[in-house]
């Protein structure tokens, strides 16, 4: 029974991991290396897993009874039985992370970018673009009257939604960095911020000539974001996508831009309202009219979405407005 278990067990390891491989293979390259691990890892396991029930089913417990040629063995019923009941204690925790292992993988399958969203990824017209292990940067590349770099002071660390290529941002985000500021997007584990609440963090530390920072992010990166920003006083400003906080932010000294869309399907006009709750009172609302929850990025349809009406470019502009006016807002110079 537990080579059968094995088998079936096995046979999803590595199906799981081929069609990850086959369907998002470049998104997964592309993005943290957790999920790139754990796909090698678990299709190798599961090739080593089949084999060894193959091997079981075919043999039956004989070599258990016996032993083979070189090691012959004559084991008491006993000895058997003790055998049977070592082997399941260590077979049950193992088939318990490998249904882990294949349920986080297969749930984790990521949203991809779509093509006008990675032809936003290339250095080009002002912007540099920095692909780094678990994120990447969108650097302006721009000179004052004189010919002269000059350098960001101000930057903001985004985090994407859930399961979403964090590629996806990159045409709004991109005229954010052509207006000045350093843009750092989050590649998370396995898609979620959740898994590394304090990743922001390693972008703040990694940039000391950034003074003033914001942070941002879409649906759950959002929500992971605004409990960083509470957290860390180094952060002036909060970005919410289709997001709301978890919590009631306490901080009055931080700046919140919260902008939303009218046909979202999962962060929902109502659920926004009632967030309303939880931010500071001068927070600012942006409301864009059709948008929906997948509007905020360029990774196509969302389970569960509303049904957007706005043109996509349309609502690219009007999250790079909202987000430029929040770093001129924590920018002192800029006042």
């Amino acid at each position: 029974m537990l080579a059968l278990i094995w088998l079936v067990v096995g046979a999803a390891m590595v199906v799981v991991t081929a069609w990850i491989g086959w369907t998002r293979g470049g998104v997964l390259l592309n993005g943290h290396p957790a999920a790139v691990v754990l796909g090698l890892a678990t299709g190798l396991l599961g090739f080593v897993a089949m084999a060894w029930a193959v091997a079981t089913l075919v043999m039956g417990d004989r070599q258990d009874r016996e032993g083979d040629d070189e090691h012959p063995v004559r084991r008491t019923p006993a000895q058997l039985e003790r055998r049977a009941k070592v082997r399941v204690l260590l077979a049950v925790p193992l088939l318990v992370l490998a249904v882990l292992s294949v349920v986080l993988l297969g749930y984790s399958r990521p949203f991809a970018a779509q093509p006008s969203a990675l032809a936003a990824m290339r250095s080009e017209n002002g912007v540099r673009v920095v692909d780094r292990v678990t994120w990447y940067e969108l650097v302006p590349s721009m000179e004052d009257a004189k010919g002269a770099t000059v350098r960001p002071t101000t930057g903001l660390v985004f985090l994407p939604g859930a399961r979403v290529d964090p590629r996806s941002y990159a045409p709004e985000l991109r005229r954010v960095a052509e207006a000045g500021y350093l843009v750092v997007v989050l590649k998370e584990p396995f898609g979620f911020s959740i898994f590394d609440g304090g990743h922001a963090g390693t972008i703040l530390a990694n940039h000391p000539e950034i003074t003033h920072w914001a942070v941002g992010g879409h649906s759950l990166g959002g929500t992971v974001a605004a409990s960083f920003a509470e957290d860390d006083q180094r952060v002036q400003g909060l970005l919410l996508l289709a997001s709301y906080p978890a919590s009631r932010l306490e901080r009055t000294d931080l700046r919140v831009t919260s902008v939303s869309g009218g046909q979202d399907g999962l962060a929902t006009p109502a659920d926004i309202e009632r967030s309303k709750a939880n931010l500071p009172a001068e927070t600012t609302y942006v409301v864009i009219s059709g948008a929906a929850h997948a509007s905020f990025a360029d990774y196509g349809l969302q389970p569960h979405d509303g049904t957007a009406t706005a043109d996509l470019g349309a609502v690219q502009e009007q999250v790079a407005a909202a987000a430029v006016a929040l770093l001129v807002a924590i920018t002192p110079e800029a006042k």
